[in-house]
């Protein structure tokens, strides 16, 4: 079984596979940045930057580099941490926009100079699949999706002279754009 196919989605190319992307380099495929669509296939990057002769290899040499990944040894819990200063700044935009019982809602979405972007908004539902995690009388709603790649990150929000925002220290990014609110 291929673990990566030419139907296989770059952007989760990246975040699964992070050796993949020294075999997309190799072949002049860029892996990270503006230049190249994450949320394009593996095909569409093979049409665009490999010769015909060589697309079989390439594939050949995602899958072994794959299956390398999975090798490392790291462990990344399932588990996602919201700290106290983000549950207390939620609590203070909820308050401010008067949104009695809306939740945080995070998510994950192709897109951003590294691949992947977070997406913060406040919302009223809670739907079929999503991960709700409960701090302090806030709900925390994150989709299934989004989830997966969110695994062991922590949700903080940090306020310094330079910048105040959220921050998401993620042990599944392996490329992380100099914003900070994207990653790959």
């Amino acid at each position: 079984m291929s673990l990566v196919t030419e139907e296989t989605v770059l952007g989760q190319l990246m975040m699964k596979y992070p050796k993949a992307v020294e075999v997309l380099s190799r072949y002049g495929v860029p892996a990270t940045g503006c230049s190249i669509p994450v949320s394009e296939t593996v095909g569409w990057a093979v049409k665009k930057y490999v010769a015909a002769d060589k697309a079989g290899k390439m594939l050949e040499e995602l899958n072994s580099a794959a299956a390398l990944t999975g090798e490392t040894g790291k462990e990344i819990p399932d588990k996602i941490e919201v700290t106290d200063a983000s549950v207390k700044k939620i609590k203070e935009i909820i308050a401010k926009e008067e949104k009695g019982g809306f939740n945080l809602r995070v998510e994950v979405k192709p897109g951003g100079c590294a691949g992947m972007s977070y997406e913060f908004s406040l919302d009223d539902e809670i739907k079929s699949g999503d991960e709700v995690i409960e701090k302090d009388g806030l709900k925390i709603v994150i989709d299934g999706a989004s989830k997966e790649n969110l695994k062991g990150a922590t949700i903080d929000y940090v306020e310094t002279i330079q910048k105040s925002g959220f921050k998401v220290d993620n042990p599944n990014a392996h490329a992380v754009c100099s914003c900070g609110q994207s990653f790959g």
